[in-house]
């Protein structure tokens, strides 16, 4: 059973994640995008404890890297140089230009990192499915092949490993070996595939005026939160046309520290941002006071 911000219906889940991801876009802010970053590492660990982002994590902390040193070094545009890489300048904005990319990475990673907790194959199919039933079905088996694949991989390879060809030294024989699995999995699963796309057309699926189960409703909550996040969104976009919300680097570097109205609109955007983290605590909370009073 869902709980938290899981709980609440799938439209106002996706109306969430297309504003959060509107509004990360939008704030090209540092300011913005590091407390982004850690609302984004809470509620991944809120779900799933932070496995996923662990699991990539590595991969996703070296690309950050290579956003904060490859950025000055292609970008020589700044004022304050602070220091010479082959005659050529390396400037604090070029550096701080690579942060506001690296940052603004990593936010929107780990939101669609909690995408697939929060908003499974079922809502999905619940969301899409009248209006866009192909587009639907191909993105809800194109989420669940990339799990199935990694498992099918690694089934393959144990079974490979009782010819003997995984021990293989030889770099040639090596790569053929890696060949003969993903052809080996390509085959298994567009097999798959087939039957798959076989067995949803027997069944009617995308048929015109058919009736289907409606388990999802919206209540008052659910009415009550799209309002506040259509508020909250509405402010962060006029604080974007204002140039609030964004910090200018070229050619001029203004003051990276907010000053005046930009905190009523970082505080717009961070009311937006940790909603989710508002609503699983609130729930925590309860659950505390009930486990208490029993």
């Amino acid at each position: 059973m869902d709980y938290g911000f899981r709980n609440y219906h799938p439209l106002t889940n996706f109306i969430y994640y297309i504003f959060t991801f509107l509004l990360i876009m939008l704030s090209q802010h540092p300011f913005f995008l590091f407390f982004t970053a850690i609302f984004m590492i809470f509620l991944n660990y809120l779900l799933d404890r932070g496995r996923q982002l662990r699991r990539w994590g590595k991969f996703v902390i070296t690309l950050i890297f290579l956003f904060i040193i490859i950025t000055p070094l292609i970008n020589h545009r700044g004022s304050i140089i602070l220091f010479y890489v082959l005659d050529k300048p390396i400037t604090f904005e070029a550096i701080l230009q690579g942060v506001i990319n690296a940052l603004t990475l990593f936010s929107v990673v780990a939101l669609f990192f909690t995408f697939s907790f929060v908003i499974n194959g079922e809502k999905l199919l619940f969301l899409f499915s009248k209006y866009f039933p192909n587009w639907a079905l191909l993105t809800m088996l194109s989420v669940r092949f990339v799990p199935l694949f990694k498992r099918r991989l690694e089934e393959i390879r144990r079974v490979q490993q009782t010819k003997g060809d995984a021990h293989e030294r030889s770099i040639k024989r090596r790569l053929k070996h890696g060949l003969l699995l993903i052809q080996i999995l390509l085959t298994w699963s567009l097999e798959d595939g087939i039957q798959t796309a076989d067995s949803m057309a027997a069944r009617g699926y995308g048929l015109r005026k058919r009736s289907r189960y409606i388990r999802y409703k919206i209540e008052k909550k659910d009415m009550v939160l799209i309002i506040l996040m259509s508020y909250f969104t509405g402010i962060s976009i006029w604080g974007w046309f204002l140039g609030d919300n964004i910090l200018t680097i070229f050619p001029i570097l203004e003051p990276y520290f907010l000053q005046g109205r930009e905190w009523f609109f970082f505080t717009n955007f961070i009311f937006l941002i940790g909603l989710p983290l508002l609503i699983e605590g609130k729930d925590a909370f309860k659950w505390l006071c009930w486990k208490r009073n029993n």
